[in-house]
């Protein structure tokens, strides 16, 4: 649907939504990442994918702007330059043909993302990567035409940022930093293209009010978390997060 109007939902399903938000945000705050696929994942059963992601395009440009103040001083801006110089040109192409591709094609795409992400990041951690410039700016590049299709494109970009050696914290300050900028661009794509009304524009801006109380208290739960056990929950995540744009997949084409 491309003009869903929020009146066709009840207060009950719509005050769910809002809840989500909160609570989504406050994994991607605790995580780095994560939260704004898992949100995505409950907006398109709702709203069917092709909404959903110009939506939470919206909503993350305030939630990665709360986190960049939370982790201002934990960014490294010399990486955070090399990513967005590479990685935005991809992001306004992938942008352009996210506009052009159906429903079932978008959560396809989606799903053999996050599967490709899986072996990637076991197989930087078991060869302990070591991201020098070179291979972070090819690595963004490719990241860049993945973040205009899908939402999450960190679970492509995060064996790359880490093995450039930063730990939870540093990571979770760059990615907000890229990732805001990325969405910018893409809502501006989306505005453009007119897959963004009045209405969903506003339900983007009010979801990413929400996700900036729970970001903080994320914020804090992060700095309680191991590097261990921070892979681990982002590994769980992906799985499940497979499963569910298959499914979607799957009901779309049908």
């Amino acid at each position: 649907m491309s003009t869903t109007e929020l009146s066709d939902y009840s207060l009950l399903l719509l005050s769910l939504i809002g809840a989500s938000a909160f609570l989504t945000g406050i994994l991607h705050g605790a995580t780095g990442m994560a939260g704004g696929v898992v949100m995505t994942a409950i907006l398109s059963q709702v709203l069917g994918i092709k909404v959903a992601i110009p939506v939470m395009t919206c909503a993350l440009v305030i939630s990665h702007l709360s986190r960049v103040v939370i982790y201002w001083q934990n960014t490294d801006w010399r990486v955070a330059r090399i990513v967005l110089l590479f990685g935005l040109p991809g992001t306004f192409l992938g942008a352009l043909i996210f506009t052009r591709l159906d429903a079932g094609t978008v959560a396809t795409v989606f799903a053999l993302f996050l599967i490709s992400s899986i072996p990637i990041r076991y197989w930087a951690r078991r060869h302990h990567l070591r991201t020098g410039p070179v291979l972070l700016a090819g690595a963004s590049t490719m990241w860049g035409v993945l973040a205009g299709n899908v939402v999450g494109p960190g679970f492509f970009l995060t064996p790359f940022l880490l093995g450039t050696g930063m730990n939870r914290l540093s990571f979770a300050g760059t990615l907000a930093t890229v990732t805001l900028l990325m969405n910018l661009l893409k809502a501006g794509v989306f505005g453009s293209r007119s897959l963004l009304n009045g209405e969903l524009l506003i339900l983007g801006i009010i979801l990413g009010v929400l996700t900036v109380p729970g970001n903080w208290l994320g914020s804090r739960l992060l700095k309680k978390t191991s590097d261990r056990h921070h892979g681990v929950i982002v590994d769980v995540l992906t799985i499940g997060l497979v499963v569910n744009f298959i499914y979607l997949a799957i009901t779309s084409a049908s």
